[in-house]
This record gives C-alpha cells, sequence and structure tokens, in this order.
C-alpha cells in the first residue's frame, strides 16, 4: 500500500538543532479490505478476472486470502512499450517510485504504482497488467503528487 511517509533529514554536518524532513512515498502493508480492493479495482480497471476463492484465517489470527487469475501469455513488456499503453488508454505520468512510473487515471480516480515490465506482458491483445498496484490516493497522496494541479 503506497503512503506519504515524513521523513527526518539527518544532517551530521550540521550544528542547528532545528529538525527539518522530507517526504517520500513508501510502501506499507496493506489491510484485507485494501487488498481486495485493489483487486477489484484491477477486474474494472485493466479487464482482468481475479476472483475471491477463500479466506484463511490461521491459528495465530492471521488472515490469507485464495485468489485465482487467468495466466497470462506473452512477453515481458518494455519500459518503453508500458508507457505507450498507459498513456495511449486515457493514463497521466504523475511521479517516479522506486524507479518505476506511477500512472494517474482520473476517469477511475486510480494511481497504478509498480508499473514494472516484470508486472505486464505484451501479447496480441495488448498490454496486460497484472501485479501493478492500484490505490485510490488519500488527501496527503493527492496532495503530494499534486493530481489536482
Amino acid at each position: 500500500m503506497p503512503i506519504v511517509k515524513r521523513l527526518e533529514i539527518v544532517d551530521l554536518r550540521s550544528e542547528s538543532a532545528e529538525k527539518r524532513f522530507r517526504e517520500s512515498i513508501e510502501f506499507d502493508h496493506a489491510t484485507p479490505l485494501e487488498y481486495l480492493n485493489r483487486w477489484s479495482d484491477a477486474n474494472d480497471v485493466f479487464g482482468d478476472d481475479v476472483r475471491l476463492r477463500a479466506v484463511i484465517r490461521w491459528r495465530d489470527g492471521q488472515i490469507s486470502f485464495a485468489i485465482t487469475q487467468p495466466q497470462y501469455h506473452g512477453v515481458p513488456a518494455t519500459a518503453s512499450e508500458l508507457e505507450k499503453h498507459f498513456l495511449a488508454s486515457g493514463w497521466e505520468r504523475v511521479s517516479n517510485v522506486q524507479g518505476y512510473p506511477v500512472f494517474w487515471n482520473y476517469l477511475y480516480q486510480v494511481l497504478a504504482f509498480d508499473t514494472a515490465t516484470r508486472n505486464c506482458y505484451i501479447s496480441e491483445n495488448g498490454l496486460q497488467p497484472f501485479d501493478v498496484i492500484l490505490y485510490r490516493p488519500s488527501p496527503e497522496m493527492e496532495r503530494f503528487l499534486n493530481l489536482w494541479g
């Protein structure tokens, strides 16, 4: 789950006692509901067919989900193919996180993170994203990425 995190800037050369901070997008664990919403969004936005098959509660109280997802055939998309597809499909590139572009879709009001070539295949049907992290932005994320100009 992408979040905007406030990180202290440590400068060992400075004698100032004033603390300084910077903001960064980091990843945290998703709640079960956030995880399920992400898959539901993937079905809507990408035309995927992810299905919840079972909810497993372990002895220690942890919960796991068993999902099914179609098997995708093709080759990993190149970075340029990935970007070309997202832009042609109505997405806007808004940032770069951990070396991968972040895209924003105004129609669905969803961000696409982890748009790595390992998460998207190219086949005769075009690009199929299958492990891209879709996220409905918090007010902090909207502000940080300046989504509304």
